[in-house]
């Protein structure tokens, strides 16, 4: 019981509640899309601390951004804005146009100062009006032979079969650039995609490459933060019923087959292989009691006599983004020198032996570093990126080479065509830094591979062990220190650890979790604070209870705020004891009420004097008065007021003595011994006094009787005497023997205070 109470006190128990919320954070925090989105909002903060100081300098009177040591310098948009729409009419343009600046971009004489690669973030999915303006187009890519297109993945046609024409796009596709094939344990729970449209047949055949558009919102669906580098795009192969499942049908999953359903609300779940007796036990359990069953006819009569649980067996395909795509073609390689681990990482085998790892999720996404705000095409506008207009890259070239310009500028460029001007299409979308065109995400994406610079999450067990530090500093100081000092100081901290992560992730792009070791830090304290206002509260009504009338006002104060151990301690104390010379004689001379009166009086103004000099009253035992210095409060002068107390009590009386009848005049004795006592609450469990026990008590009382035999007042112990010698003055009186006590004990009798 005495353990369970010593744990309860706040200080050892504010470490216990730190020690729970820091069990409970850390098992909930980092899995719950409540934390992740707030991570999400505090990387937007941190990107907001790590461009603040983006320069900007003045050139002949025009405002121009300094260039961006964080951008690749081969990466340049060409962006689609007003002007061009102005120029070449409204949007889209006839795909002559931008056979145009294919062409335009490609027909230079030296081929040597061609650009890298150039991607059109334009579709061409559905034939132009005029065939023509397609032909055109293919041409100019094919003689090109350095464009990069996108496809765009969905979700919907699960279960169904492709149609003639988009299946032989795929194809063609395919053929001409095969997907990943490469991918290691986790490729079965990746988002399946049913649909995947294509650029137009012609266009497929000449282009070096292509990649998924598609960008998505974080899991809480508001801003970009990630970029998916890889899709999984799952092609329908047909049904199979649960009893083909049951009956040993196993996917080929080296050829990354896979078996799926769908449960009554469209959500999907994948069958993962082996499955033993049990697992499909299990399987036919959970798709009885949630997949949608399918009426069948068995008999041939037309009407439907069975109900059959339905899997859908499908061929997994894996592309690459667009952005990954055009960084595999400005390192030199192709996705068959790729190995991806889903939730882990990317590996690229560079041509020079060396390994670019990619850190991605379970889903292969990449968290896009943004290299900063958005960029403007006008001249004077903020341009984290070289943004240049569409039109200014569209001139008509002859087929004669004598006739094409040496150069463009954009050796080795990887050039990204898209669309700058609002309303042109759904093409905006919420960043870190806001609103952002799609190519420049695109931009953003491409320029964290190319720069190698990824961010990166702390490992787990790392950010684990910042909660449990963060929260136990946070629930000590609410423990230890008062709230008007634990406050500000759990502030500080919690301030120092948020600018510290910042500081990493700008300089090394390490992701720190912070959300949940700040929940950790204000439930504990927020927790410890409440516990303490509750039990602190407790605990001074009962020290007022206890201690308001043996103790001053403000020794009573002091102990709230330090409160005292109380169960039974042994410390070395200054015990004290008097009364009141032949007050037998004196109480038969008085009737009761007038004795009571002339007592009360005089016992009030020598307790005063008690508690003026911080003493505490233990009891009165009729006329006798004990008390004692030291505690509960620990003052290391406590011989020196107790004797103080004495020689003003000697005064008090003299005073009193003077003022009353020479019938009741009182005379005392005082008796004060200083030693090692037992002091603590003691008494049965009803009813506790805070008071001494001990041989040194019982020396004191024997001292204070000793004075009738040498007619003097107040009589101290050699121990007390030892401690305050140079402060009062004494008479040594005698050496006694007393019971208790091995040899005899010296005694003085005490005079007066030192000059």
């Amino acid at each position: 019981m005495n353990r369970f109470r010593t744990l309860l006190k706040t200080r050892n128990f504010g470490l216990v509640i730190g020690l729970a919320f820091s069990l409970i954070f850390s098992l909930i925090g980092f899995s719950t899309l409540f934390f992740d989105s707030l991570e999400g909002r505090l990387l937007d903060t941190y990107f907001a601390f790590k461009n603040f100081d983006t320069g900007r300098a003045v050139q002949k009177g025009v405002w121009k951004n300094e260039p961006n040591p964080d951008i690749h310098p081969d990466i340049l948009i060409l962006g689609i804005d007003l002007k061009t729409i102005q120029q070449f009419g409204s949007w889209p343009f006839p795909r002559a146009r931008h056979a145009e600046l294919v062409r335009s971009i490609s027909r230079i004489s030296d081929q040597s100062e061609r650009e890298k690669s150039l991607f059109l973030d334009i579709f061409f999915i559905d034939p132009s009006t005029n065939p023509d303006d397609d032909r055109m187009l293919a041409k100019s890519i094919s003689e090109s032979g350095r464009v990069f297109l996108e496809t765009i993945v969905n979700y919907s046609g699960y279960g169904e079969l492709l149609d003639e024409e988009m299946f032989w796009r795929q194809e063609l596709l395919l053929r001409k650039t095969p997907p990943f094939a490469r991918v290691g344990s986790g490729w079965e729970d990746m988002h399946a995609h049913y649909g995947l449209q294509t650029n137009l047949p012609a266009m497929n055949a000449t282009v070096k490459g292509y990649g998924t558009a598609n960008v998505v919102t974080d899991s809480w669906g508001d801003k970009v933060r990630r970029q998916p580098l890889v899709f999984k795009y799952s092609r329908f192969l047909g049904d199979l019923t649960l009893e083909d499942i049951e009956g040993g049908f196993v996917p080929d999953s080296g050829n990354y087959e896979r078996i799926g359903w769908f449960d009554t609300e469209g959500r999907e779940y994948t069958v993962h292989f082996p499955l033993d007796t049990e697992g499909k036990a299990r399987l036919r359990s959970e798709m009885e009691k949630s997949a949608p069953p399918y009426a069948v006819d068995t008999d041939g009569d037309g009407a439907p006599d069975q109900e059959l649980l339905i899997l859908e067996h499908y061929q997994d395909y894996f592309f690459p983004s667009i952005t990954f795509s055009l960084a595999l073609d400005y390192w030199n390689v192709t996705p068959a020198d790729c190995e991806i681990y889903p939730g882990d990482r990317i590996d690229v085998r560079r041509g020079d032996g060396t390994i670019q790892t990619i850190p991605v999720d379970e889903q292969c996404t990449m968290i896009i570093n943004f290299a900063g705000m958005a960029s403007s095409i006008a001249s004077d506008g903020y341009k984290t990126f070289p943004v240049r207009p569409y039109a200014g890259y569209v001139r008509e070239t002859g087929d004669d080479p004598d006739t094409w310009p040496k150069t463009r500028a954009l050796k080795n460029k990887v050039v990204m065509v898209g669309a700058f001007e609002k309303g042109m299409a759904d093409d905006e979308k919420q960043t870190p830094y806001g609103l952002m065109y799609g190519i420049e995400i695109h931009a953003n994406s491409l320029n964290t591979l190319l720069t190698g610079s990824f961010i990166r999450h702390l490992p787990l067990f790392a950010n684990i062990l910042i909660v449990f530090f963060a929260t136990m500093l946070v629930a000590f100081l609410a423990a230890r220190m008062k709230n008007l000092l634990s406050l500000p100081v759990s502030l500080i901290f919690a301030l120092s650890l948020f600018f510290t992560c910042s500081f990493i992730f700008d300089n090394n792009q390490i992701l720190i979790n912070y959300t949940v070791p700040f929940a950790g830090m204000v439930f504990s304290y927020v927790t410890i604070i409440l516990y303490r206002s509750s039990t602190e509260e407790r605990e001074k009504r009962r020290i007022r209870s206890m201690f308001g009338k043996y103790v001053s006002p403000e020794v009573v104060s002091q102990m709230m705020d330090n409160p005292p151990e109380l169960g039974g301690i042994d410390r070395e104390l200054t015990v004290f004891f008097s009364d009141i010379r032949g007050f037998t004689s004196l109480s038969e001379t008085l009737t009761p009420q007038e004795l009571v009166k002339h007592l009360n009086e005089y016992l009030s103004a020598m307790t005063d004097i008690i508690l003026d000099t911080g003493g505490t009253l233990d009891k009165y035992v009729g006329d006798e008065i004990m008390c004692f210095w030291g505690a509960p409060l620990d003052v290391p002068d406590h011989a020196r007021r107790a004797c103080q107390c004495a020689l003003l009590q000697r005064k008090r009386l003299a005073e009193l003595n003077a003022a009353w009848p020479e019938e009741r005049r009182l005379a005392i004795g005082i008796g004060i011994n200083t030693g090692i006592m037992t002091v603590g609450n003691m008494g049965s469990a009803g009813r506790m006094n805070y008071t001494l026990m001990g041989d040194n008590v019982n020396l004191g009382a024997r001292l204070e009787g000793t004075n009738k035999v040498y007619g003097t007042m107040i009589i101290v112990s050699e121990y007390t005497y030892a401690q305050v010698k140079d402060e009062f003055i004494f008479r040594e009186l005698d050496t006694i023997r007393v019971k208790g006590k091995n040899r005899p004990v010296v005694i003085y009798e005490l005079v007066d205070e030192r000059a």
